[in-house]
């Protein structure tokens, strides 16, 4: 089982570029939206609070796709030291079950960021769509890299979705 982890900053175009990847590929797309809108649905505004369910159903969508040997392409907004430890055990759990995870860091300019956060496409999934809430968090922008794994790195300020799924795609 090979899990293709896209990670970075909101309005990066993790999803754009999934959803690109799966058709060319046939790979099934597990976007993190999946989950933590389903989650969501349930505890409303006490999304954060109930996050554990968020982690526990991606945990055992992974287990039983490395199990059976389903590759999936997963989306994923790495946040800083608080996301290491759920970054390690999704990688334990692809390991324990012979799998491979491959790393795909999408960056972007901070005013890149800022300006696609509007983007009309990103409501369908209730995503961020603020650009001052953007600014704030893109002050630091170290923080959506993951320190401890090797990654492809792809600037979607300089590569369009097509060929930042061609790149991924010449990766593999």
């Amino acid at each position: 089982m090979k899990l293709i982890f896209i990670y970075g900053p909101p309005a990066s175009g993790k999803l754009t570029i999934a959803e690109i990847l799966s058709e060319r590929t046939g790979i099934p797309l597990f976007h993190n939206h999946l989950s933590r809108d389903l989650v969501k649905d349930i505890y409303g505004d006490q999304l954060r609070d109930n996050y554990g369910l968020v982690d526990r159903i991606r945990f055992d969508v992974f287990d039983y796709c490395s199990k059976n040997q389903t590759d999936l392409i997963f989306t994923y907004v790495y946040e800083g030291e608080n996301d290491n430890e759920n970054v390690r055990q999704l990688i334990g759990v692809i390991e324990r079950n012979e799998g491979e995870v491959v790393f795909v860091e999408l960056t972007a300019t901070k005013e890149d960021l800022i300006s696609r956060v509007g983007n009309e496409s990103r409501t369908k999934f209730r995503k961020l769509t603020d650009p001052a809430i953007m600014d704030k968090i893109t002050q630091d922008m170290s923080i959506f890299s993951i320190p401890f794994v090797r990654s492809l790195k792809i600037n979607t300020s300089h590569l369009s979705p097509d060929e930042s799924a061609s790149a991924i795609i010449d990766s593999l």
